[in-house]
């Protein structure tokens, strides 16, 4: 790693270099279709039958005991990996959903801050950089963005929740992916499209798998009995 900022600066120019005009059009698309997809699911959850109050009040500390409780889950299911990709990236037993299932019960600022503490610790399970800038985009940012599907709340939005933050992790991976490992592309292909052909065959698996996890009944109502839904 490089510590000068001049360095710093000059390297991180030359990788935004790399990518050309198509990629970035290509990815302001991604993330507009993004964007897209959030609005709809936070207007479809607007139209949904509110879910039951919560019960009762929970005090500061009971919500960072549960926060610390959604990390640790999350960090242990990390080591199961069904798949792992050569150059980082995994389809894990759902380990993104007790973030999800956090965030979803007591909102995004709880969610985000969830998310941040368990990106460091996967920094600190695998650490490897090649660019400090991403480093927070692929492990701090991209796993504190999974608490912004917090911005649906109640047990019968958690799949809202789940595609939300699944998608915005995605996104954070797709652009690192683009502008720091675009050298990896083929001949031909575009920075971006090859980030995307890495990072979108497990990133969705792994949402797929919190989904159909977080539809089962014994699941919902485990969650619902644990966190006082």
């Amino acid at each position: 790693m490089l510590f000068d900022g001049k360095k710093i600066e000059f390297v991180l120019l030359e990788k935004l270099k790399g990518v050309d005009t198509k990629g970035w059009i290509f990815f302001a698309a991604a993330a507009v279709l993004a964007a897209a997809l959030i609005i709809f699911l936070v207007q479809r959850r607007k139209k949904c039958t509110e879910p039951a109050a919560f019960t009762g009040n929970p005090t500061p500390t009971v919500i960072l005991v549960h926060g610390a409780l959604c990390i640790a889950i999350s960090f242990v299911l990390s080591y199961f990996k069904l798949f792992s990709m050569p150059n980082g990236g995994s389809i894990t037993l759902a380990s993104m959903l007790p973030l999800m299932v956090y965030s979803n019960r007591y909102g995004a600022k709880y969610g985000v801050m969830a998310g941040v503490v368990y990106g460091f610790l996967q920094y600190i399970q695998k650490p490897e950089m090649t660019h400090w800038i991403q480093m927070l985009v692929d492990y701090p940012i991209a796993f504190g963005v999974i608490g912004l599907g917090g911005l649906v709340k109640g047990e019968r939005n958690l799949v809202f929740s789940v595609l939300i933050g699944g998608t915005l992790r995605f996104l954070c991976h797709l652009f690192t992916g683009a502008v720091f490992f675009g050298e990896y592309a083929a001949a031909g292909q575009s920075a971006f499209m090859y980030s995307l052909l890495y990072n979108a065959p497990y990133m969705f698996a792994d949402i797929a798998v919190c989904v159909i996890i977080a539809m089962l009944p014994p699941f919902r109502k485990a969650i619902r009995s644990a966190l006082k839904y």
